[in-house]
């Protein structure tokens, strides 16, 4: 299920659509992260088929290190869980 859906089924007015822009934008100006890098966090395909043939990488290790530091700016550092379920 999508972000999206999740919110409206919890009656939730607000949508994430400029979340996954907001992290793009980021990655291309304030990280040195690759453009194929930064694709995969938004889990794109880029290059052509030969190229992704023979790219045996999920960049996991690089993906881990700007999701963490994505985390600490849209939390402010907080390191937080936003629940997204209502409460009784």
């Amino acid at each position: 299920m999508t972000l999206s859906r999740h919110m409206e089924r919890r009656g939730l007015e607000a949508r994430p659509h400029g979340f996954r822009t907001s992290l793009r934008t980021w990655l291309a100006e304030t990280t040195d992260a690759p453009h194929e890098v930064a694709e995969a966090m938004l889990a794109h395909v880029v290059d052509g088929g030969v190229v992704r043939a023979y790219r045996r990488t999920d960049y996991l290790k690089q993906r881990a290190k700007l999701s963490d530091r994505w985390a600490d700016l849209v939390t402010g550092g907080a390191g937080r869980v936003v629940s997204m379920v209502e409460t009784a």
